[in-house]
């Protein structure tokens, strides 16, 4: 699909600027990560068995899903560029992370990451779905969409890396090491990062109150916690099979409505 951003919001988040910044971060951290899932992902593919051919499959679409995500939010972070957010020397230093993920750490370490970060994607769906309820009756702002749509859609292949892991290493111990290493990489990016988009806001006058823009943002950080951290506390157990989570009502109205609103990308 493709989204027009023309008149889309940067402060989209009716709860504060700050809870839009956390995830405007993570918007620009997508054409990096992104970029690098696929790969990793492509890679594994060459190793898994031929008899698995559902999850073949499944990768090839996990693939194309995530090239259609960053390029969504390439297109989006223009609008933070154009507003004066200073990003480039961050991106470049993920970017410059994931190649040598890519080039030093070797395929189990890169799989192991991977998967660590697509457990982000169920419990980022709920909270889109279940805990912010505001979301979804703006669905129709652009910016609103592009999040409602993606984490939909991580929720829709949140099974790939994981079963791709599974069929390759199938190690505990080592995927919680992954988990770990991924969630402290990308947060430490997203913090560091909204703060840097929060106090360009307050400098030019865009959020006023230092104090007020400092209690929203670490409301807004609690309430992601409070609600991601004891799912995520799950996937640590042994037992832990993403494809036994339950359908959600809300991922599916926009999937469907990404085809009829937005229409199908070619």
């Amino acid at each position: 699909m493709t989204i027009d951003f023309s008149d889309a919001k940067i402060h989209w988040n009716p709860t504060g600027p700050e809870f839009s910044h956390v995830f405007n971060a993570f918007s620009s951290l997508a054409p990096e990560l992104e970029p690098y899932l696929i790969k990793v992902m492509r890679e594994a593919k060459t190793r898994v068995p031929a008899t698995e051919h559902a999850l073949l499959a499944d990768i090839d679409l996990f693939n194309m899903q995530e090239a259609r995500h960053y390029r969504m939010h390439a297109q989006f972070n223009k609008l933070l560029y154009e507003a004066g957010y200073e990003l480039t020397e961050s991106e470049a230093k993920l970017r410059a992370d994931y190649e040598r993920f890519l080039t030093k750490k070797g395929p189990k370490f890169c799989l192991a990451y991977s998967e660590g970060f697509e457990t982000l994607g169920p419990a980022l769906s709920g909270f889109f779905f279940d805990r912010s309820p505001h979301l979804m009756q703006q669905w129709d702002e652009p910016t609103t969409f592009l999040w409602l749509w993606h984490v939909a859609e991580e929720y829709e292949h949140r099974a790939v890396v994981n079963g791709t892991y599974k069929v390759l290493y199938d190690e505990h111990w080592y995927r919680l090491y992954g988990l770990w290493y991924s969630l402290i990489h990308i947060f430490t990016y997203v913090i560091k990062n909204s703060n840097r988009m929060i106090k360009h806001d307050l400098q030019t006058g865009r959020v006023r109150g230092r104090i007020r823009s400092r209690y929203r943002q670490v409301t807004s950080l609690l309430g992601l916690v409070r609600y991601a951290g004891p799912r995520i506390a799950k996937v640590h157990k042994r037992s832990y099979d993403p494809t036994t989570f339950p359908p959600m009502e809300g991922a599916l109205f926009i999937l469907a409505q990404a085809s009829t609103k937005y229409a199908v990308a070619g």
